[in-house]
């Protein structure tokens, strides 16, 4: 079997390329460019990614005046009619401004309800393809290499946008990861970043946060209305929707999300430089949002790492400047390039692990430390990956 395959049926009949090894595989929605699997043979009924509980289609086929109804209406009814684990919000992160959405653009920028195309396969010991789109609104291109370990389960993604443009444009770049059940489930699964300060998102994001608006604190523990706190490694159970921004610890290298889940014995862990992505959101969707798509049925878990601490329009973003001393978004300069880079693993996992510490790079080899100074989960990997092509 060839290691890249295209697929008619990979979700709710749309398209998509998926990527084998030995140890499972990785697939990604054309309609979107959404990684929507990551799969041990292992444990091949468990994909943390979040399958939305509406029944999707591609971006493109989206009508508002026909789709309104199942899917909500602009700005946010296209990139909802596709969605599916994780997302790339690019080049902005959160809603369009009024103008914009008048305008046409939609919630989390263009390259989510893109059309993406393979533009080249390999094989050999780490396979994969590089796929991608021309964004003609930010006159961007796009362009994601995805390629395996053909022994470990880990996935290299480089990402690269090139401004074809003579205009030097400020961007956000967003990976909008969004894991579900079973790998998520209440009071289990653990939630672990090397975050510092941190801070709440605004009244107006939903009616039932669980937690105080626009408060900052030190993550993990969020204060709530009541004086309390709310220890934000877990997902408690209820009808709640919020989120907070997370700064990661400005001296690290590497930093890291980890999603720990006992009840399916795994261990779900992306890694990516800091100097990328120095912000990492927190998203949570307990059956509160009652307009459709969600239909107040929807549990899921976003964990998302960032130039971008807030979603919401690009020019408020620019407007409020530094949040805790630290830039907001970047610059894209005029018929230049960009790239970042991260790595995705799969790990199994003792019953009682307690979550994850810190994450550090030794050697050909990620070291990963327990929550609380336990053990350490020793993991294989292409240690010169980080350090590739920097710009």
């Amino acid at each position: 079997m060839e290691p890249v395959e295209f697929v008619d049926n990979l979700l709710d009949m749309r398209a998509g390329m998926r990527i084998r090894a030995v140890w499972g595989h990785v697939s990604l929605l054309a309609g979107g460019g959404h990684i929507c699997e990551f799969v041990l043979n292992s444990h091949p009924d468990i994909n943390p990614l979040w399958r939305p509980p509406w029944r999707t289609v591609d971006p493109e086929d989206y009508q508002p005046v026909r789709d309104e109804a199942i899917f909500g209406p602009p700005p946010d009814g296209r990139l909802l009619a596709g969605v599916a684990g994780h997302c790339l919000s690019f080049d902005h992160f959160g809603p369009p401004s009024a103008e914009e959405t008048q305008a046409g653009l939609s919630t989390h920028g263009e390259a989510p309800i893109a059309r993406w195309q393979v533009r080249r396969t390999f094989g050999g010991d780490h396979a994969g393809l590089i796929c991608g789109a021309v964004l003609p609104v930010s006159q961007i291109d796009f362009e994601r290499t995805v390629s395996v370990d053909s022994r470990h389960p880990v996935v290299y993604c480089v990402e690269r946008a090139r401004n074809l443009s003579a205009v030097d444009r400020p961007i956000s770049w967003n990976e909008h990861v969004t894991i579900g059940p079973p790998f998520l489930a209440s009071n289990s699964t653990l939630i672990d970043i090397p975050a510092t300060e941190a801070k709440v998102i605004e009244a107006g994001y939903s009616h039932s946060m669980g937690v105080t608006p626009e408060a900052t604190f030190s993550w993990p523990h969020a204060p709530t209305p009541e004086g309390a706190t709310h220890n934000l490694r877990t997902t408690p159970e209820g009808c709640y929707c919020r989120y907070t921004a997370q700064l990661l610890e400005p001296e690290l290298t590497l930093g890291f999300i980890a999603v720990t889940s006992p009840s399916t014995g795994l261990l779900l862990l992306y890694v990516f430089p800091r100097a990328d992505f120095p912000w990492v959101g927190n998203w949570q969707e307990s059956f509160c949002r009652a307009a459709p798509p969600w239909n107040g049925n929807t549990f899921c878990r976003g964990i998302e790492f960032s130039t971008t601490p807030f979603a919401q329009p690009k020019r408020k973003t620019i407007d409020e400047g530094p949040l805790f001393r630290e830039a907001t978004w970047r610059w894209l300069p005029a018929q230049s390039e960009r790239s970042v880079r991260f790595a995705m693993l799969m790990l199994e996992i003792p019953e009682d692990f307690a979550g994850v510490q810190r994450v550090t790079l030794q050697d050909d080899a990620l070291r990963i430390e327990e929550y609380g100074g336990g053990r350490a989960l020793p993991q294989p990997i292409d240690s010169s990956f980080f350090n590739r092509d920097r710009q």
